[in-house]
C-alpha cells in the first residue's frame, strides 16, 4: 500500500498512525477522501456524498480508535444525514432518523461517513448495473462491471476514494465485487453483525460485510462492528489444513482465472499449509432448488418489517411498482400478484433444505479434519457492463447471476464466514480473488488464515481507470 498525506491507497492502520504521528490531520483525511469522491465521479461508486464535515464532528473522532477514518456505507445501510435508497426509484427521498447500529458502532470508534455507495437496485444482483442511478463500474476498466450487489462499496476501496466500507453479503454481494474490484472482501457467520437499519433481501442469509485494502484491517474493523473480536485458536499457514473442493467450485473457469488460481495454491503450500483435496458432495444439487426461493419468499416479508420499524411511509407494494430492474421486479410482482413460494415450501427449506446444506459442509470439514476451503471467488474476471443476462465464459454464453454466484451462494445458504482476497492479475490486467470458507463461528481463524495469505500474495497495482 503507498503512503501519502492525504490517505489515499493508505491502509486503516496506516491512516491512524499518521493521525496519531501528527504528519496529517483527520480534517485533512476526510477532506481528501470527499475530493476524491467527487474526482472519481465516471466510476459511479456512489449515490450520494457529503457535502462537508463539520469540525466538532472531526475533531471528536480524532481520539476515538479510527481517528476520523473515512468510510463509505453501501445505500442500503441507514445512516444519518444520507438518503437510504436501497438503489431503488421509491426510496430516493428517504432519509432513515437513525443510524444502523453496525454504522453507529463504527462512528462511535471515530469512523466517518462520507457517503452512500452506489449498489445493485435492492441488492438483488450481481453486476451493480443500477438503471436508476446508473451502472458502478471497474476501477481497473471502465467498461467492465464492478460486481455486485455490494460494487460500489468495492469501487471506493479498490480506487483508493476511501481505505474501507461497509457493504452486505445475501448470495455473494461482497466478495464478488471484492474479487472482481481486486480488494478484501469479508462476509461474517451470520448473526455477528447487527442487522438492523439495513433494507433486507433474507434475513434467513443476510450480513453486513466489510471491504478493506488489508485483511488486518478487515480484522480490526470486523472487531467494532461485531462488538468484540474475533479470536483464532492458532495463528499462521504453517500446518493449517485447507481443503481444495475441485468438484463444483473449479469446474469451469475461465483459463486466466485459474492460471491465477493455481498460482496462489502453490504460494499456499509454499508457506506450509496443507491442500487436501475434497468435496462438498452434491452441494450444487442441495442448492439449486432452495437459493432463489428462499430469497423471494423473504423479501417482501423482511422489507415491510423494515418500513414499519423505520416509520418509512413507502410500502413494500410500491416499491415493487416503481422498481427500474425488469428482471428483479418481475421476481418480486411474481410473490405479490403471482405464482408465490408456498409457506409449505418455505418451511421445507428451513426445516430440511439449509440443514442439509450446512451438514455437508460439516462432514467435509470433519474428514479430513479442515481448518479452511480454498476455492476461487468467482469463475470469471470482470466482463463488460450491461451483460446482466449472459456473459462469456470459455467462449460459450452461460448466465450471468448464476455464473458469479456459483461458488459464493453455497456458503451464503449455510450462514458461514468467506472472505475473499486478491490472489493476483489475469494476463489482460483484471483482478482475481481467492476465497476462504470456515464453519459457522470460525471467523478468527478464517481472517487470520486469510491474512497469513495475502502476505504472500503480490501487492496489486494501482488501478488506472479511477
Amino acid at each position: 500500500m503507498t503512503t501519502s498525506s492525504t490517505g489515499a491507497f493508505d491502509s486503516v492502520a496506516d491512516i491512524i498512525a499518521a493521525v496519531r504521528s501528527g504528519r496529517t490531520s483527520p480534517r485533512d483525511v476526510v477532506d481528501a477522501a470527499i475530493q476524491r469522491a467527487r474526482a472519481a465521479s465516471p466510476l459511479n461508486a456512489f449515490i450520494s456524498i457529503a457535502d462537508a464535515i463539520p469540525d466538532a464532528l472531526i475533531a471528536a473522532a480524532a481520539d476515538k480508535p479510527l481517528a476520523g477514518i473515512p468510510i463509505a456505507v453501501k445505500d442500503n445501510t441507514d445512516a444519518v444525514d444520507f438518503p437510504c435508497t436501497g438503489g431503488t426509484p421509491a426510496l430516493r427521498d428517504w432519509r432513515p432518523a437513525t443510524d444502523a447500529t453496525a454504522v453507529a458502532r463504527l462512528k462511535a470508534a471515530g469512523a466517518i461517513v462520507i457517503g452512500k455507495a452506489n449498489l445493485h437496485e435492492l441488492a438483488a444482483g450481481m453486476t451493480s448495473n443500477n438503471p436508476t442511478f446508473g451502472p458502478v463500474l471497474n476501477p481497473y476498466d471502465r467498461r467492465l462491471i464492478a460486481g455486485g450487489s455490494s460494487g460500489g462499496s468495492a469501487a471506493a476501496v479498490a480506487a483508493g476514494i476511501v481505505p474501507a466500507s461497509l457493504g452486505s453479503d445475501t448470495a455473494g454481494s461482497n466478495r464478488v465485487p471484492a474479487s472482481l474490484c481486486g480488494c478484501v472482501g469479508f462476509r461474517p457467520t451470520v448473526g455477528r453483525y447487527p442487522t438492523d437499519g439495513v433494507i433486507p433481501l433474507s434475513l434467513t442469509r443476510d450480513t453486513i460485510g466489510i471491504f478493506a485494502h488489508t485483511v488486518s484491517d478487515a480484522q480490526h474493523l470486523d472487531g467494532i462492528v461485531a462488538g468484540r473480536p474475533a479470536a483464532a485458536k492458532r495463528s499462521g499457514l504453517k500446518g493449517r489444513r485447507l481443503g481444495v473442493p475441485r468438484p463444483y467450485f473449479y469446474e469451469a473457469l475461465d483459463s486466466e482465472t485459474q492460471a491465477v488460481i493455481e498460482t496462489a495454491l502453490g504460494r499456499l503450500s509454499e508457506a506450509g499449509a496443507v491442500l487436501v483435496d475434497t468435496e462438498v458432495r452434491d452441494i450444487g444439487a442441495l442448492v439449486g432448488p432452495i437459493t432463489l426461493g428462499l430469497i423471494f419468499y423473504e423479501t417482501l416479508r423482511d422489507i415491510s418489517v423494515y418500513l414499519a420499524r423505520s416509520r418509512c411511509p413507502v410500502r413494500a407494494w410500491e416499491i415493487v411498482d416503481q422498481m427500474a430492474s425488469t428482471v428483479e421486479r418481475g421476481w418480486l410482482e411474481a410473490e405479490i400478484w403471482g405464482e408465490s413460494l408456498p409457506t409449505s415450501a418455505y418451511n421445507d427449506i428451513l426445516a430440511r433444505g439449509r440443514p442439509a446444506v450446512q451438514q455437508a459442509y460439516r462432514d467435509c470439514f470433519a474428514r479430513h479434519d479442515l481448518d479452511a476451503l480454498v476455492l476461487p471467488t468467482t469463475a470469471i474476471p470482470a466482463r463488460p457492463a450491461g451483460q446482466d443476462e449472459t456473459v462469456k465464459l470459455n467462449g460459450r454464453d452461460v448466465p450471468t447471476l448464476a455464473t458469479y454466484m456459483r461458488n459464493t451462494d453455497p456458503t451464503s445458504v449455510a450462514g458461514m464466514p468467506s472472505i475473499s482476497v486478491p490472489a493476483g492479475l489475469t494476463v489482460s490486467g483484471l483482478p482475481v480473488g481467492l476465497m476462504f470458507d470456515g464453519l459457522a463461528g470460525s471467523d478468527g481463524d478464517l481472517l487470520d488464515i486469510a491474512a497469513g495469505f495475502q502476505a504472500l500474495a503480490p501487492r496489486l497495482p494501482r488501478p488506472t481507470a479511477s
